[in-house]
């Protein structure tokens, strides 16, 4: 789940590259705070706003819990650590239309604590807009 601690570090980094942008002008400063700008409003804000308009007009609904996604990642320093995804999958009450829940990837295996079914607030006007309860896991999802 997005925070707000997360857009105030996005925007606060898009602020700085702006005024890198203006006191050191050169194409690639710019480029930063094109990018920086794209991530903030295209990516960060929208899926924050769905976050919040789930949590206010969303229903809670209990969605089959399919797989547990694994993956491994590398890290700078040429590690690589696994992350998890719960992949659990819903009908839509208005039209019967199946849909498909992902969480956040974590750290940790979360299968010895799943059961069938996980709850997901969903707001069915924008089945994008969904927040998956983890508050059952032993661990911090981030």
């Amino acid at each position: 789940m997005i925070s707000l601690t997360t857009l105030v570090i996005a925007g606060v980094l898009f602020v700085i590259a702006l005024f890198a942008g203006f006191f050191v002008p050169h194409p690639i400063t710019w480029l930063g705070a094109l990018i920086l700008g794209g991530i903030l409003f295209f990516i960060l804000l929208p899926k924050y706003q769905g976050q919040q308009q789930a949590i206010s007009n969303g229903v809670e609904i209990q969605a089959a819990v399919q797989e547990v996604r694994e993956w491994s990642r590398k890290t700078g320093d040429g590690n690589y650590i696994d992350q998890y995804e719960i992949i659990a999958v819903a009908p839509n009450p208005n039209n019967g239309q199946i849909y498909t829940f992902v969480s956040p990837p974590m750290g940790q295996d979360p299968k010895p604590y799943l059961k069938d079914s996980i709850t997901v607030k969903v707001d069915w006007s924008n089945p994008k807009a969904y927040v998956m309860d983890l508050s059952f896991l032993p661990f911090k999802v981030y």
